[in-house]
């Protein structure tokens, strides 16, 4: 994966750090630790249920092959039927796709997570036969991230280009993911528990692997299976947020501003799981920190903000701490948005590092956002570590500290990259090279540096990796 001609073993180390904390979160790991299936009934995180009745299975997710493909060999034997909106390509990554159940169909679309005709079919499949079931079925239901693009079904009269205008629109602004899935719930048929609603009066289990921040259910792809208990004039609230106003499709807006509340609904029905999340993820990846002899330290798993901005503001945070400017932390770590509580714990740990040697591994999850200011390519993770790497140049730290940011689905934005490794050697060779970083990082134009510099060796590269718990940033300080 990483592969650089300087040699530096930190680089390597960071990578080794990172590969553990996403194998860690795969779902059939996951799926194989929540889920048992007896004679006559299914055991889901010490919960039995009854297996008395048809088995159906949907999934919408950048890792719900991965968990059908547990699922049908847990049910060995038993008819389960059902729908799968997966990624386009994913079927050629995972051989096993092919080795489903006859009656689970599998529809490929989204292509780089963006909805289209292809998944607009998956899911109006999937709305039909949710719609079918009785008091005889049982609907298992798979989530994971990824899978707001894979249902995108609008409400009528709505269309699907009018809708994936507006969420394309407060993606550019650099609204977060919650604003976003707060619109997309009340612009959709199936999401924001409309998907649950069709299914009654059949029991829905949902197993859910968790890509947001704090973990709300009613924000993972949506929360199809959850009630929306929105201000239903929170989406209009958002839109004026971002002043979209004026660029949204007349039809969005005539729709938000005419939704009324929803009536309090029985959802007794349901039952959710979530089975993997960040936080799963950085733990192993501390273990691994240690096996190799670094002190780790989880700081958070709820790290958001602009990418560029908190690439600059890790560094400057971590170096002033390490020099031992106390007001210039503070400042620095205030522009992160992280717990007080957590501010002490890091700054003491610099200290130590510092005084005594200790080689240091720190850990943080989340999700950033991009604010699109040029046309370039690239990914928040890509735009966070080329905005660290600019940091570590200008504080003329050149070799004991380096910064790896990349995301667990190994797709960062639209590009083949999940992220990349930031060391203020990036820039030297940068520069020798005729490259000028700050003109990169203003264009939004984070692959193509990378790809640039030392024939992308700086990028981490791994494919689809068939999971999505957000991102991992790892900060190593020798």
């Amino acid at each position: 994966m990483f592969n650089t001609s300087t040699g530096d073993k930190l680089c390597q180390e960071a990578t080794e750090i990172f590969q553990s904390a996403y194998k860690a979160v795969l779902p059939s790991i996951l799926m194989n630790k929540a889920v048992t299936v007896y004679e006559n009934s299914i055991e889901i995180k010490g919960k039995i249920f009854p297996v008395d009745k048809n088995i159906n299975v949907v999934g919408f997710g950048k890792a719900v092959l991965g968990m059908a493909a547990v699922l049908d060999h847990k049910f060995e034997g038993r008819n389960l039927s059902g729908i799968l909106s997966i990624p386009k390509g994913s079927l050629n990554l995972y051989p096993y796709g092919h080795q489903l159940s006859s009656n689970i169909q599998i529809f490929e679309g989204a292509f780089n997570n963006i909805p289209d005709e292809d998944a607009l079919y998956a899911a109006t499949k999937i709305k039909d036969l949710v719609s079918s079931l009785t008091e005889e079925d049982m609907l298992i239901v798979l989530i994971s991230g990824g899978g707001s693009a894979l249902l995108p079904a609008p409400k009528p009269p709505l269309t699907l280009d009018e809708k994936k205008k507006l969420i394309s629109l407060l993606f550019s602004k650099g609204a977060t993911i919650e604003e976003i899935n707060s619109v997309r719930k009340i612009l959709s048929s199936m999401k924001g528990g409309n998907l649950a609603e069709l299914a009654k009066p059949a029991s829905v289990i949902s197993l859910i692997l968790s890509d947001i921040i704090g973990n709300s259910i009613g924000m993972i792809a949506s929360g199809p299976t959850v009630q929306n208990t929105d201000d239903p004039k929170l989406p209009i609230s958002i839109i004026e947020k971002y002043n979209l106003r004026d660029q949204m499709p007349k039809s969005a807006s005539q729709f938000l501003e005419n939704t009324l509340p929803t009536p309090h609904a029985d959802f007794s029905h349901v039952t959710n799981f979530i089975i993997g999340n960040n936080q799963m993820a950085l733990e192993a990846a501390a273990q691994t920190a240690q096996k190799i002899g670094f002190h780790p330290i989880v700081i958070t798993n709820e790290l958001k903000g602009t990418a560029s901005h908190v690439g600059k503001n890790l560094i400057s945070t971590v170096i002033s701490g390490l020099e031992g400017n106390i007001e210039a932390f503070k400042q620095n770590f205030a522009q992160l948005d992280l717990e007080s509580d957590t501010r002490q714990t890091l700054l003491d740990n610099l200290k130590n590092a510092q005084n005594h040697g200790r080689k240091l591994c720190l850990l943080f999850g989340g999700e950033t956002t991009v604010e699109v200011r040029g046309n370039g390519i690239g990914g928040r993770n890509q735009e966070l570590a080329l905005a660290a790497a600019v940091e570590l140049h200008a504080m003329k730290k050149k070799t004991n500290i380096v910064l790896l940011s990349a995301g667990t689905d190994g797709i960062d934005g639209p590009t083949p990259a999940a992220g990349a490794i930031a060391a203020a050697l990036v820039v030297d060779f940068a520069k020798k090279e005729g490259l000028d970083p700050e003109m990169f990082l203003k264009n939004n134009d984070s692959y193509s540096f990378f790809s640039q510099v030392n024939e992308g060796r700086w990028l981490i590269q791994t494919g689809h990796t068939g999971t999505n718990v957000m991102d991992i940033i790892v900060i190593l300080i020798n």
